[in-house]
């Protein structure tokens, strides 16, 4: 072999060498397991899919741990997950989380009643005797909705899941439940409630977050990252096509 060729070969296993030593960024992040179709417990949907094309544009892999919503927040407060979604925008997760420039989406979420006991109230701000209603543990509906529990205008049946309250309003135990309108489409059908269970009205128009966790000591870091990200997929489309996808 010639020297030139020494040469080359020698240059070309330093190059493999070196690519070899590169490994990508990677974060990981608390994923929600039951929030269809935003999330699902196979670590896909919606919000899934933004955060990693959003993390993708600025060369970061993303790896999801799938868990229960609260149990995602709990991490994120301990410092254990650097973030974790869908997280509402209120009072309580302002001063909790860093929630960056960016939201993933708006979420509409509405109060649903049972056709076979009309309800007086019209509105929300109609609500006012004490009605008791179905919502998920820990998840946020807004501060209009936060008021009228600290009031008691309203009072709380807190479960699991969004099946486990369409279920009780369907039996008569609860007399409403607030629920993401993607989501009471695909579950009213899915649990053959559609003519039982109706819209009452809106609750809400809510953006949604990944949020970054405080107590971990990339968590601005990954924030500020995740925000580049989001005007990038904003900006070529990417965000908008997978926004019509769902």
């Amino acid at each position: 072999m010639s020297l030139s060729q020494l040469c080359r070969a020698a240059t070309l296993l330093l190059s493999i060498s070196l690519t070899a030593g590169i490994t990508a960024e990677t974060i990981q992040i608390a994923a929600e397991d039951d929030w269809l179709p935003y999330a699902r417990a196979d670590g896909t949907g919606l919000a899934n899919e933004i955060i990693k094309a959003a993390f993708k544009a600025v060369e970061v892999d993303v790896e999801y741990r799938v868990v229960p919503y609260a149990r995602a927040l709990i991490y994120i407060e301990q410092g254990k997950s650097i973030a974790a979604f869908n997280v509402p925008l209120d009072e309580k997760s302002q001063a909790k989380y860093i929630l960056g420039k960016e939201k993933l989406f708006d979420a509409v979420s509405a109060y649903y009643f049972n056709v076979a006991h009309p309800q007086q109230a019209k509105s929300r701000d109609e609500l006012n005797n004490g009605e008791l209603v179905g919502v998920v543990r820990d998840y946020g509906y807004g501060d209009h909705y936060l008021n009228l529990v600290k009031t008691e205008r309203i009072r709380e049946a807190v479960t699991n899941s969004e099946s486990s309250n369409l279920k009780s309003l369907s039996r008569g135990r609860i007399d409403l439940t607030i629920i993401y309108d993607k989501t009471a489409n695909i579950l009213l059908s899915r649990l053959k409630l559609q003519t039982n269970i109706q819209l009452a009205f809106i609750n809400e128009t809510t953006p949604i977050y990944l949020a970054f966790s405080r107590s971990h000591s990339q968590g601005q870091y990954y924030a500020d990252l995740f925000d580049q990200g989001m005007k990038s997929i904003r900006e070529n489309g990417l965000y908008q096509k997978i926004l019509d996808s769902y």
